[in-house]
């Protein structure tokens, strides 16, 4: 018996976790490849600001846990009022494609500060096990930009913006649902450490290119 949609590895119900280390060996080198692929790097020491990788479970913004690996700085935010320039990215493979992105941001003393995010859905290259693919070779069938506007101030209550949503391609949807889906979501997961800002926005990333529902 075959089954056309296989369930995610870790097992069911979805609070179990365990993963084959090879799947997890994967994970790590082809999405290291990818995200530096995406930065425009050759290694992770080029991106700067002490960035390590990351690899382990996320949440998509329904709350569905997910698999990814990100490169991140990793002491970003611990201090008060950091200050410069930072970048990371985020790789997730979903079956039937692959979500990868990058996360910008400038940071400055007493000022509004904005993060850039960047992200695409990339064709599954196919294969089981995965079949060997050149970073970069694929055509994106979904592209978006999205940039929110915040604060590094300290309040009772956190808010952000969303200042800008522009979809570069659509592929399969409809883009009013992409703009609504990045308005809805982004603003509300760009706080915190950089590692977990570019974990929360791979988390966006995952909702409104593959399925582009709120």
């Amino acid at each position: 018996m075959s089954c056309m949609f296989a369930p995610i590895p870790g097992g069911s119900p979805p609070q179990i976790f365990p993963i084959e280390d090879c799947r997890m060996d994967g994970l790590l080198k082809f999405g290291r490849a990818e995200i530096l692929e995406m930065l425009k790097k050759k290694s992770i020491e080029d991106v700067g600001a002490g960035c390590k990788q990351f690899i382990g479970a996320g949440l998509r913004t329904d709350g569905t846990p997910f698999y990814m690996t990100t490169i991140a700085p990793k002491d970003i935010g611990r201090e008060e009022d950091p200050e410069g320039y930072w970048c990371g990215g985020f790789y997730a493979p979903f079956g039937v494609a692959d979500v990868v992105g990058k996360v910008e941001c400038t940071l400055v003393k007493r000022a509004p500060i904005e993060v850039h995010v960047t992200a695409m859905l990339l064709p599954d290259p196919g294969g089981n096990p995965l079949a060997p693919v050149a970073p970069g070779s694929r055509s994106s069938i979904v592209e978006v930009e999205w940039t929110v506007h915040g604060n590094q101030a300290t309040r009772a209550n956190k808010g952000a913006l969303i200042k800008l949503v522009k979809v570069i391609k659509q592929g399969p949807h409809n883009p009013d649902d992409i703009k609504r889906c990045v308005a809805l979501h982004a603003p509300q997961h760009c706080f915190g450490f950089s590692q977990s800002v570019v974990a929360m926005q791979c988390g966006v990333a995952a909702a409104c290119l593959v399925e582009a529902i709120c």
